[in-house]
């Protein structure tokens, strides 16, 4: 084999060996867990405020219409984007904050999450957290 070809054999390789380890990552921002196709909407306490990465979440209380309660959580993207943009912090929401969140729901069954794309803050103003403000 001459010196060249040993050359594109080695740089294929390395390639492949890059492409392979960067798929779980194309993977995890797919989001396949959601239904992209429906948005719902809840409205509840928030218990919990996460501000860490890979992403936010937040976990509310929700009562539902039999007077249970059930704790639902919304993801949302990295806290690097929701501080840039929107000035948000791991003070954003404090246990105790009624708040609503619109998103795409879990596809899975008996899960009650979502890919949060909307929040109604406890004073009423609405923040979309998929669009990048102006």
């Amino acid at each position: 084999m001459t010196v060249s070809v040993l050359r594109f054999v080695g740089a294929l390789g390395a390639a492949i060996l890059v492409l392979g380890l960067s798929a779980p990552s194309f993977a995890h921002h797919a989001n396949s867990a959601y239904d992209r196709e429906r948005t719902i909407s809840v409205t509840g306490v928030v218990a919990r405020w996460q501000f860490i990465n890979p992403h936010a979440g937040i976990w509310l209380n929700v009562t539902d219409e039999q007077g249970n309660v059930i704790e639902w959580s919304g993801e949302f993207q990295s806290i690097q984007d929701l501080y840039r943009h929107y000035g948000w912090n791991k003070d954003t929401f404090k246990p105790g904050d009624e708040i609503t969140i619109y998103g795409n729901p879990d596809r899975r069954d008996g899960r009650y999450s979502m890919w949060t794309s909307l929040v109604v803050m406890p004073d009423g103003t609405e923040v979309d957290v998929r669009n990048t403000p102006e």
